[in-house]
């Protein structure tokens, strides 16, 4: 359990950090949700829940009452860009964190995060490293976010951080303007973005999220879908830097362009291949021409890829 602040504790002074949680359900992943942020080492937070339509606000009420500093926030269902939206505007924290409603902080997330972000006063936002967990919460895999310059992330030469692992200032977010609510996906990696244009954003090479896999997420949205709205956040900030004459930024974000294009027809690769395997011969001639279409080159790459180490691990296996 985190130590509680006095009572009449200012929630509204310096380095207290608004934790939003939106949420469309009541799930059996959100109560650990919930009890990771109780269970943090940093005291100075407040919990904000979005009840996004969910239908059952009682129950999210009961739920959060079991957390201290918490207030739970009902709106129509108006989709997570709002509800995190609705939340930013209705804290006071010099910081802002971002948690899902089935994912999983460490004690020490906030710990290090604020720890990172005070000793940069120039960065808009703290990020760190996550592992996946599955329905259960075991550990399966991991990601790590290379430690890089602005120039480097607006290119997409290394992969931006996620909005899980991040930690932003609220006046960075008074700066660039909140979630693009337009969006269907890929709204935070818009948001991040627009931050990297105007402020570096910095590491604590910590672990800081446990990101749950399981049959409801939002990232198993069909692979097209996905591309699109990626395109849309990465043009959305070509256009905004554009308006403000930052041509060395349009050039930048060009190339992290061509690089989303090529890495997306280079992934289908491996889909193709499955679809073939389980002779399901109409999605995969879609999924060549759709790949094809939007980076030959990039489809071109993934296959000799995918095909040299398919053929490296069957010579291995001969070998044993």
């Amino acid at each position: 359990m985190s130590p509680e602040p006095a009572p009449d504790a200012d929630i509204d002074g310096r380095d207290w950090v608004d934790i939003v949680v939106p949420t469309n359900r009541v799930s059996r992943f959100l109560p650990p949700a919930l009890a990771s942020v109780h269970g943090q080492s940093y005291a100075q937070w407040r919990l904000l829940l979005v009840d996004d339509g969910s239908g059952e606000p009682s129950e999210l009420e009961r739920l959060a009452g079991e957390v201290p500093r918490s207030r739970v926030l009902h709106q129509g269902a108006s989709g997570v860009s709002a509800a995190r939206n609705a939340a930013i505007r209705a804290g006071t924290g010099e910081f802002v964190a971002f948690l899902d409603d089935d994912d999983v902080w460490p004690r020490e997330r906030l710990d290090e995060l604020v720890a990172v972000l005070t000793a940069h006063p120039e960065a808009a936002g703290a990020y760190g490293d996550g592992r996946y967990i599955d329905g259960d919460g075991r550990v399966f895999g991991k990601w790590t976010t290379t430690p890089s310059t602005q120039e480097v992330f607006l290119s997409g030469a290394s992969p931006i951080p996620r909005i899980t692992a991040l930690l932003v200032r609220r006046s960075a977010l008074e700066r660039v303007g909140l979630f693009d609510e337009r969006l269907a996906y890929s709204e935070d990696d818009e948001l991040i973005l627009r931050l990297l244009r105007h402020a570096p954003l910095v590491s604590s090479a910590t672990i800081v999220v446990d990101y749950r896999r399981h049959d409801h997420n939002a990232t198993l949205a069909d692979w097209r879908v996905r591309h699109r709205s990626a395109r849309a956040a990465v043009t959305a900030n070509i256009d905004a830097a554009r308006g403000l004459g930052r041509d060395d930024q349009v050039e930048l974000l060009r190339r992290n362009l061509r690089r989303l294009d090529a890495s997306t027809a280079a992934s289908s690769t491996g889909r193709v291949i499955g679809e073939l395997k389980a002779r399901r011969f109409g999605p995969a001639v879609r999924d060549v021409w759709d790949s094809v279409r939007i980076a030959p080159l990039g489809f071109l790459r993934g296959a000799v890829r995918t095909i040299s180490a398919r053929l490296r691990s069957r010579l291995r296996r001969h070998r044993v």
